[in-house]
């Protein structure tokens, strides 16, 4: 680009080096009706799959269950219960709160929907839901569940109290190292050591 060319972009001048950031936004006015309500239970399924509740009934089932569970490659047959116990709470919470959220919702009608959107669905949110439903995905976290409830989180955060300055900084006054003041160590260790020049 010549120096005295210019971008132009909607109308506003962009000198030369400088960038602009610009958004596109579709309202989805001009989507068809099936996409239109496609896109509203998707978008109700991400609040629900990222929702407080929706993950307390995860973790809560996840918790009372683990113990059945050991690190080897053999199966149980009562993994096999449990998984599906597991997946009949997700599946029903999911459809309990999609009914909510969305009218006339159906699973059925949603998995119609997906078989001919699947283009369109964002991987996360697929692969959040192949991850709902994946045996092994699910006996990793069950194990982890487990190592959790008995060796404890593998690590401690120690925070030091430090001394609030509400004043502006004047020249000369020493001022502590917040980064010295949180220690991360390993559980079961020597325990933090204090950060030098707290107050």
């Amino acid at each position: 680009m010549h120096e005295d060319d210019v971008d132009v972009c909607d109308g506003v001048l962009v000198a030369d080096g400088e960038e602009e950031d610009i958004n596109f936004v579709d309202d989805g006015s001009k989507l068809d009706a099936e996409t239109q309500r496609f896109d509203r239970i998707v978008g109700a399924l991400e609040d629900v799959l990222l929702d407080e509740e929706f993950e307390e009934v995860r973790e809560s089932f996840c918790r009372e269950n683990c113990q059945h569970f050991e690190e080897s490659d053999e199966n149980k047959l009562i993994y096999t219960d449990i998984f599906s116990k597991y997946t009949s709470l997700v599946e029903s919470t999911i459809d309990r709160k999609l009914k909510e959220a969305v009218p006339g919702f159906s699973m059925q009608e949603f998995m119609g929907l997906l078989e001919s959107h699947k283009d369109n669905l964002m991987s996360d949110v697929f692969d959040l839901l192949l991850s709902l439903a994946d045996f092994e995905a699910f006996k990793d976290v069950m194990l982890s569940y487990k190592r959790d409830l008995t060796e404890g989180p593998s690590f401690a955060i120690n925070c030091t109290p430090l001394r609030l300055h509400t004043e502006e900084q004047e020249d000369g006054e020493a001022r502590p190292d917040l980064d010295l003041s949180l220690q991360i160590s390993p559980i079961g260790g020597s325990g933090p050591k204090k950060g030098a020049g707290l107050g």
